[in-house]
């Protein structure tokens, strides 16, 4: 069996959502046939977290959800002692004033909201601030999640799911819990996509890191229909054992090494060139999280072409004005000879700075907090600082927002839960 072959029966086993059911097989396998039953509280924490994030709304959900939270409970409880932690991707929006108008804290990242919660530390958290929590990947429950809901109590939590369907999932936790309609890609700042106008004289562009659930391959397919004079670049980064020769390798077999570009871990400045030199973008991965580089896209004015079915955060923000959804490979080489003549790229780009910005987003999330807190009794007289995303760090846009927030870092700084960005 080729290469390829074996590549379509996996996409084809990927795009079937095969290992919802996989995992199924697995766990009645263990538990019926080799009698292996899951052993231990968090053993069967992650059987029920694992078939809740395949199938949210199973017939057994209402039952499994609070058992879920009862045994991430236990594991809550299981924690002994404090230890000093340090955290990345992670940030404090909002300054503490009083018991009446709690500050902000936002944690990205399925293992920095484990090693908070690890840390014995969180109910003097939980006191000062309230948690906000980005989620990396599809399927909205995940062990982390039900930690911080349990540990919470009565206190509220807001999620910012990966996909704009999950959000009706978030209230299923508790009465206390609040989506946000935002997620990872919500917080690109525009100005690291500005620059002189270039010339549109890359095709497509690719950026992403070189894992094979990128799909790079369907693009080459495409691309081997297509007119020779039509060129690929594709920007990323190694991941695992998939290098830029896995890439080239890919090309290769489709027999459009020619026209393939690769380019491995550009500075900032040289990736914002590739956006602004870009005719279009396209996002291949059938299932991932928010996808960054869509936004950084749009931003830059570059419209995108993403498959219909496509399992990614920022599909919400492809329509008709900014990209398009194509439902095949034919229909994707298509879009690829009309978006070849595109000439809206600064409508792209002013659509996304008014309503897609880290800025216009600080502005919507300082609101609806403001809101929430209004509304359910709490004071409100100090806004967040806005903030930024830069490769999945975080950054204030002024350097006052530091000064500000001083003492709420140091204070959770004393109870060794340190930021070394901000320390």
């Amino acid at each position: 069996m080729t290469r390829k072959l074996k590549r379509e029966l996996f996409n084809l086993a990927r795009e079937s959502d095969l290992a919802g059911w996989r995992f199924l097989v697995s766990m009645f396998w263990r538990g019926a046939v080799s009698g292996r039953r899951a052993s231990g509280n968090d053993s069967r924490l992650q059987e029920i977290t694992g078939v809740l994030a395949h199938f949210p709304r199973n017939y057994l959900y209402k039952r499994q959800l609070p058992e879920a939270l009862g045994l991430a409970d236990l594991a809550n409880r299981a924690v002994r002692g404090a230890r000093s932690v340090s955290l990345s991707y992670c940030v404090v929006l909002k300054q503490y004033v009083s018991e009446d108008e709690k500050g902000v804290l936002l944690v990205s990242f399925e293992n920095q909201l484990t090693q908070m919660l690890d840390s014995g530390r969180v109910d003097e958290i939980l006191a000062r601030y309230q948690l906000i929590f980005i989620p990396s990947w599809s399927g909205l429950y995940s062990r982390e999640l039900f930690r911080l809901v349990a540990a919470a109590r009565q206190e509220p939590v807001f999620v910012m799911p990966v996909h704009s369907h999950e959000r009706e999932l978030v209230p299923t936790l508790g009465t206390n819990c609040h989506s946000l309609p935002f997620n990872a890609a919500s917080w690109v700042n525009p100005t690291f996509f500005e620059g002189p106008v270039q010339e549109r004289d890359i095709d497509c562009l690719m950026v992403a890191n070189f894992a094979s659930f990128k799909r790079h391959w369907l693009l080459f397919k495409a691309l081997k229909g297509l007119p020779e004079d039509i060129k690929v670049t594709c920007v990323g980064v190694p991941l695992g054992s998939r290098t830029a020769e896995s890439i080239r390798q890919e090309a290769a077999e489709y027999g459009v090494s020619d026209q393939v570009t690769i380019v491995e871990d550009p500075s900032q400045e040289e990736l914002g060139r590739y956006f602004r030199r870009a005719k279009m973008f396209c996002a291949m991965s059938y299932r991932e999280g928010s996808f960054i580089a869509v936004a950084e896209s749009l931003m830059s004015g570059t419209p995108v072409l993403m498959f219909r079915n496509a399992h990614i955060g920022t599909k919400s923000l492809i329509n008709e004005d900014t990209g398009a959804l194509v439902k095949s490979v034919r229909e994707l080489r298509q879009k690829i000879l009309e978006y070849r003549n595109f000439e809206g790229h600064e409508q792209v780009r002013q659509t996304s700075l008014e309503n897609i910005s880290a800025q216009a987003n600080s502005r919507k999330l300082n609101d609806m907090l403001r809101d929430w807190s209004i509304s359910n009794g709490k004071t409100w007289t100090v806004d967040i600082e806005p903030f930024y995303s830069q490769r999945l760090d975080f950054h204030y846009f002024s350097d006052d927002s530091r000064d500000r927030l001083a003492d709420d870092y140091r204070y959770l700084s004393e109870l060794g839960i340190r930021f070394p960005r901000f320390s």
